[in-house]
């Protein structure tokens, strides 16, 4: 391989910067009762936190506290308290997380396609010649 051709393979700083981005939002987003909590919100908005734990089978008031917590601080959703009392809160998704709901929702089509167990997949795999992955004993 001549260096003119692996030059123009190696990663710009400005992928690398966009990966690095990339990486810390996919923590955020992926950890326990993150998707669940975007996915109740998108399905009906605004919603008080009983409600939302309701909607969210199995969830812990702890965690629905720090996953909500953590969505506003992204600003993927907005927490709006009405001065009643007793105090009213709901929840809705922002802009962005309207924006990202649709995308989570066109990941989830893509898992569906490419992830299903299926003879067809399976197939792919050895005609690919990738080796399924295996646990380390």
């Amino acid at each position: 391989m001549s260096k003119l051709t692996q030059v123009n393979q190696d990663i710009t700083k400005e992928q690398s910067d966009e990966c690095k981005l990339l990486h810390s939002a996919w923590n955020d987003l992926t950890k326990v009762w993150t998707l669940p909590v975007i996915h109740a919100l998108g399905l009906k908005e605004p919603a008080r936190f009983n409600e939302l734990k309701r909607r969210i089978q199995g969830i812990s008031a702890t965690s629905l506290a720090e996953r909500l917590n953590e969505l506003d601080q992204r600003m993927i959703i907005e927490r709006k308290v009405y001065p009643e009392t007793p105090p009213r809160v709901e929840y809705s998704l922002t802009k962005k997380g309207i924006e990202l709901h649709a995308l989570l929702g066109d990941l989830a089509e893509w898992v569906k396609k490419w992830d299903k167990p299926d003879i067809a997949g399976a197939e792919r795999v050895r005609e690919e010649k990738i080796r399924p992955l295996t646990r380390a004993k």
